[in-house]
């Protein structure tokens, strides 16, 4: 078997995104009007597509810019660690600015993948959930495609309610 060549695996993960961003992108496009703002089992489509963005930033770019306030993990130590500037953009911010924000993002991580060579995914990145506070790259990124796709499904679970 050849083995694959380099970057074959940033190529690959940087597809993935691509595509499972435009699956998300699309069901925050199906919430209507004032929908989008509106928290229905837990939270609205503007706080989804803040929490992505939030940990795209955090987990693939590695971004410690101390303004996290869509995590879910507000209340975690290391979270809170991570400082406490404004929000860059806030759920109650205009829609256009909440996705915005999200595609700008979206495409940092694609672009950065896509440019990476597979030995970008070593290392470690920050985890609130550890014992570490830290967590395998590699992993935070399959974790990060899987979260994604996750709350796709919550976005169109909330939308049928």
């Amino acid at each position: 078997m050849t083995p694959p060549s380099p970057g074959a695996v940033t190529a690959y993960l940087a597809e993935q995104f691509r595509n499972e961003l435009d699956l998300f992108r699309a069901a925050l496009d199906a919430a209507p009007g004032d929908a989008f703002h509106t928290p229905r089992l837990g939270h609205s489509p503007a706080w989804h597509a803040l929490h992505i963005a939030e940990w795209l930033r955090l987990m693939v770019l590695d971004d410690r810019t101390p303004n996290y306030h869509h995590l879910g993990w507000e209340d975690n130590a290391r979270v809170q660690a991570l400082g406490t500037q404004p929000a860059p953009v806030r759920e109650s911010d205009p829609r256009e600015q909440i996705l915005a924000a999200l595609d700008q993002t979206g495409t940092q991580v694609v672009a950065w993948l896509e440019q990476a060579d597979d030995t970008a995914l070593n290392g470690e990145v920050f985890s609130a959930a550890t014992p570490s506070g830290t967590r395998p790259r590699r992993l935070a990124l399959g974790m990060q495609l899987r979260h994604i796709g996750y709350h796709r499904g919550q976005l169109n679970l909330l939308l049928k309610a």
